[in-house]
């Protein structure tokens, strides 16, 4: 489902799509050989992970997860919410 947000929120443009897609797989600044507007698919998708990640509500099921989850509580957050 986490692919599918990203790629609703990247609108009708099919090389902000490819960007956003990808988002999870490029790391650093390895996407400066693409074309700009997949390039500005990568930076959305950081963006929309990061507005995600510190959200209040985000936090909140992380910290009531934490203990069982540790280090991966972020992960099953977004699973969990994705799924619901």
């Amino acid at each position: 489902m986490n692919t599918l947000a990203h790629l609703y929120l990247s609108g009708n443009d099919p090389e902000l799509m490819l960007g956003n897609f990808i988002g999870d797989s490029v790391r650093g600044d390895e996407f400066s050989h693409l074309d700009e507007r997949v390039q500005k698919g990568v930076i959305l998708h950081r963006k929309i992970d990061r507005f995600t990640d510190n959200h209040l509500v985000f936090r909140q099921i992380c910290a009531l997860i934490r203990e069982d989850f540790g280090r991966y509580c972020s992960v099953v957050a977004d699973v969990f919410l994705d799924h619901f």
